[in-house]
């Protein structure tokens, strides 16, 4: 899938990372994946002769697409923290019983983590097993729950939610119910003035900036930031149904409800698969540069990209190097699947016009407004028709 890694940018500029020179990449910032991975089934279609560049983040949604079928999934991040947690959850998947993995990573409590990771240690990379074995008090935690994001979204559970509702009325939302029913409990229960204020408050870029993400993630961004939680959460809370929505879930309570309806590498029904998967070396980690990696990279060598956000952290013109650079290492055909959180980012004018790219804006739509992780401005899929004219 690889060459040398000489560069295949037609230009004489190599692509760099520019948020990689302003952010520190060396903790863990997502433990858990925060895209729905039905997005990318949707999207990607993953079968046996699927080959995806999937961004790691947490690994979940790399896992995802091999339970989805993918043949093969190269995950890439430029945290060495990333790529840690991804190995280690490969690892407990290889090495622990289904029961033992959620007690291990948080799903489920325990006490023994630390007794797990032992048995789980000798199955890791020695560069992963050095980052683990320097983190005791993570491991004990339930790796889950020790990014960033994850300790935002504890703040806002156990400081903040307790003084817009109490357990009663939380406990309440995640009851099956109607549409209709859904925007009578919003109106008639959640959505007071204490809701509205504290909302628009805690989701600002400050307070996301400091707690949850990086300051430099917020350079190209020009939208009023709690405004747009605050409708996105509406549209998780109303038009999206709560009682089958892990993500919403683990914001308010702290944990998955119904292992079944999340990710699917916690579901018991897909463990011995995953298992299966991974032991055949479906799954390979890098841990690099998206930009220099994509430098390696022969044409044709994907099918499917998973891209998480990624173009929102770049400028326009690095938005458009990189995009080409992803289109020239795919297979004709191959599908671009990317969210906007809050900067918008699409296929490059110029790709859509030379009819190398296109966009298929109805089924994004569609996937978008059933997207369950319900933070995100849009999604995009894109089918690379001419990777040649990328060049």
């Amino acid at each position: 899938m690889t060459s040398a890694p000489a560069s295949i940018a037609t230009d004489a500029t190599p692509l760099e990372s520019e948020v990689a020179k302003r952010a520190d990449f060396g903790q863990v910032r997502y433990a858990q994946s925060w895209e729905d991975p039905e997005n990318l089934r949707g999207a990607i279609r993953p079968d046996g002769d699927s080959r995806v560049l999937s961004i790691a983040a947490a690994g979940d949604n790399s896992f995802a697409l091999l339970v989805q079928g993918a043949g093969r999934v190269v995950s890439v991040d430029m945290s060495p923290a990333q790529c840690a947690l991804v190995e280690l959850k490969r690892a407990a998947i290889l090495t622990l019983s289904h029961e033992e993995l959620l007690r291990f990573l948080g799903a489920t409590e325990g006490s023994d983590r630390l007794a797990l990771y032992m048995r789980v240690r000798p199955e890791l990379p020695i560069d992963a097993r050095d980052w683990w074995d320097s983190q005791p008090q993570l491991v004990a935690k339930g790796v889950i729950h020790v990014g960033k994001l994850e300790n935002m979204f504890r703040i806002f559970r156990t400081r903040v939610h307790p003084a817009l509702h109490g357990r009663r009325t939380t406990r309440a939302a995640f009851e099956p119910r109607t549409r209709l029913g859904r925007e009578e409990f919003w109106h008639e229960r959640w959505n007071n003035v204490r809701w509205q204020l504290l909302i628009r408050m805690f989701f600002s870029e400050r307070v996301i900036a400091k707690l949850g993400r990086d300051k430099s993630f917020f350079e190209h961004v020009q939208i009023d930031v709690s405004k747009h939680y605050s409708q996105r959460a509406y549209h998780a809370f109303v038009e999206l149904d709560p009682s089958t929505n892990p993500f919403l879930q683990y914001i308010l309570f702290g944990r998955y409800l119904d292992l079944e309806h999340g990710h699917p590498y916690l579901a018991p029904q897909h463990f011995e698969t995953l298992r299966d998967r991974l032991a055949d070396g479906a799954l390979e980690v890098v841990c690099a540069e998206m930009e220099g990696y994509l430098g390696t990279c022969e044409p044709g060598s994907f099918t499917g990209y998973n891209l998480s956000d990624i173009f929102e952290w770049m400028s326009d013109d690095l938005h458009e190097r990189v995009y080409r650079a992803i289109a020239r290492t795919s297979a004709p055909g191959g599908t671009l699947a990317y969210w906007n959180n809050l900067v918008p980012r699409s296929a490059p004018t110029s790709l859509l016009a030379s009819g190398a790219v296109t966009t298929d804006r109805e089924l994004a739509v569609r996937l978008h407004d059933a997207d369950r992780s319900f933070l995100y401005r849009d999604f995009h899929v894109d089918t690379v028709v001419d990777p040649e004219a990328a060049r």
